[in-house]
């Protein structure tokens, strides 16, 4: 009896570990950035699209374009609720990379999609948030780098999905998916910062048009202190799970 008794409280133990190893991504809503300086940056970056060649891309240039809250959603009486307050991301545009022709199978809470990707376009960076006056705290350490490529697939077009976050509550039409992003490992300088949860991957959806009017939040990340002016939102990034991938036509190919 004691026998069993030791191994129900080991599978316990066990399995209240993988719970707290298993990552929660949020959902993120991401709100445009109008202007912003050109950081000029010497940044490698490797994602599982790039680790079965080894290569690293290399960054000289980032501007930001976006910056994402987390967001509760609401569909059909179903709430996804925020469980990372903390966790924010701004979007950066990184200097351009070849173009590889791919295409991905993802599954998320819209069901499973069937996308075509083209070039990487954006690089997600945990980013602290403060609310002006107050300056912005450092960065989630538990939140992975993304590197987003140009994505297209079926129209969605689910309505009334309500999104709540700390800028505004409001119930929009989600639309097509636009960028498909990887967790990806980040060199800058002598700093390695590793992927952390490699199953944990983001696909952004165009929204309806927003009631938002805008504000200033004062930011920090591991390249810029600033003062981001943020406008109306036009993403949902949605928590997803790849489940396969190709390539269908490699860099240089003329296809």
């Amino acid at each position: 009896m004691k026998k069993y008794a030791l191994l129900f409280l080991l599978l316990i133990a066990f399995t209240g570990i993988m719970s707290a190893q298993t990552p929660v991504l949020d959902h993120f809503r991401c709100y445009l950035v109008p202007t912003a300086p050109t950081l000029a940056v010497s940044v490698r970056l490797q994602d599982q699209f790039d680790s079965p060649t080894g290569l690293f891309e290399n960054i000289t240039s980032l501007v930001a374009v976006r910056f994402c809250n987390p967001d509760r959603k609401v569909v059909n009486g179903v709430v996804t609720p925020i469980v990372n307050p903390a966790h924010h991301l701004t979007m950066y545009v990184i200097n351009q990379q070849p173009v590889v022709s791919r295409t991905a199978v993802i599954s998320n809470q819209f069901g499973t999609q069937n996308l075509v990707l083209a070039d990487a376009r954006f690089l997600l960076v945990p980013t602290g948030k403060g609310v002006p006056p107050n300056p912005a705290p450092s960065p989630s350490t538990d939140l992975d780098h993304y590197k987003c490529y140009a994505a297209s697939g079926a129209n969605l077009n689910r309505g009334n999905v309500a999104l709540s976050d700390q800028f505004i509550a409001e119930t929009i039409t989600v639309l097509q998916p636009v960028l498909f992003c990887n967790p990806v490992l980040k060199i800058h300088g002598n700093v390695t910062t590793p992927i952390l949860h490699p199953s944990a991957h983001l696909t952004c959806y165009a929204t309806s048009a927003s009631h938002f009017t805008g504000v200033t939040v004062n930011t920090r990340n591991q390249f810029s202190v600033a003062a981001l002016a943020v406008r109306q939102p036009d993403l949902l990034c949605v928590p997803s799970t790849k489940l396969s991938w190709a390539v269908t036509a490699p860099a240089g190919s003329g296809i």
